[in-house]
């Protein structure tokens, strides 16, 4: 049974429910820990149109206080009551802008987060979610695909998150070409040089249901790329990725068969930016 639901957002920014109606919802599951992980604000000259409109670092701000707020409360019923219920965890999921690492510094060191996810929503100035990949090449989306992944590596390189989340985002609007992709040789060394970085720098790789709520249907990373991380040893955490109390723990029976199948016992959190294993 998977223990821990650590990539989670809020209607801070662009989920549908409140810090508590999500913790409700963790409450009613298996979970022994809940992590929020709401986006962070945006530097300058990039822009997502699925965020809030308004102060999004004043929304960011309030996020972190409502969290803080609800870990404290929950920690006090856990030291006067016999069941439990789960444990709060601070994280957010940073959005990787290289251009910007000041900015990326001042986010991570300005709250006490439990840990911190590392994104990839943008490749240079180009929003992956805004990409028209119909109107690309087969070409253009090799070369993008690849891109990705140079993107990756040197997120981990930047050396300040502790997971990374859905390894393959970049497939979200071409799942059949990003397949077709995935089966040649410069795909199969760029995934392996991608997961030699990621395991000489310490990550660890999010495995998580979002994708089975996407176009492209399945489980992210998918099960190629799944096979080249396990055969690195790379450790997981678990995601459901939720943005309402309806998928809070989505599909995590089936999530921790699919790891299961590549050898996976264990999972990680993090509490104080230190990684605790948990049985699976």
């Amino acid at each position: 049974m998977i223990l821990a639901d650590i990539h989670t957002h809020t209607d801070y920014f662009h989920g549908q429910n409140t810090v508590q109606e999500m913790y409700n919802a963790a409450v009613n599951s298996n979970l022994q820990y809940y992590g929020f992980s709401e986006h962070t604000p945006l530097p300058e000259g990039f822009s997502c149109i699925l965020y809030r409109e308004g102060d999004m670092n004043l929304a960011f701000e309030n996020y972190v206080h409502d969290v803080l707020e609800l870990k404290e409360k929950v920690n006090e019923l856990n030291k006067t009551t016999l069941s439990r219920i789960p444990e709060v965890l601070l994280g957010m999921e940073l959005d990787f802008t290289p251009e910007f690492p000041e900015y990326m510094d001042g986010l991570i060191a300005k709250y006490p987060f439990d840990y911190v996810i590392g994104t990839i929503h943008f490749i240079g100035s180009q929003s992956i979610g805004r990409w028209n990949a119909e109107e690309a090449t087969q070409e253009e989306k090799y070369a993008f695909f690849e891109s990705y992944y140079e993107c990756t590596r040197q997120l981990a390189k930047y050396g300040k998150t502790d997971i990374i989340a859905h390894p393959d985002f970049v497939k979200i609007h071409c799942a059949e070409d990003f397949h077709a992709w995935i089966e040649t040789k410069r795909a199969q060394e760029c995934l392996h040089e991608t997961c030699k970085v990621l395991k000489e720098t310490g990550m660890v790789l999010e495995v998580s249901t979002g994708g089975l709520k996407k176009a492209c249907n399945e489980i992210h990373p998918n099960p190629k790329m799944m096979e080249i991380v396990a055969s690195y040893q790379i450790p997981i955490s678990f995601a459901s990725d939720t943005h309402d109390t309806q998928t809070v723990a989505y599909e995590f029976d089936n999530l921790a068969h699919f790891a299961r199948q590549y050898g996976y016992k264990n999972h990680t959190i993090f509490i104080n930016r230190k990684p605790v294993q948990l049985a699976f």
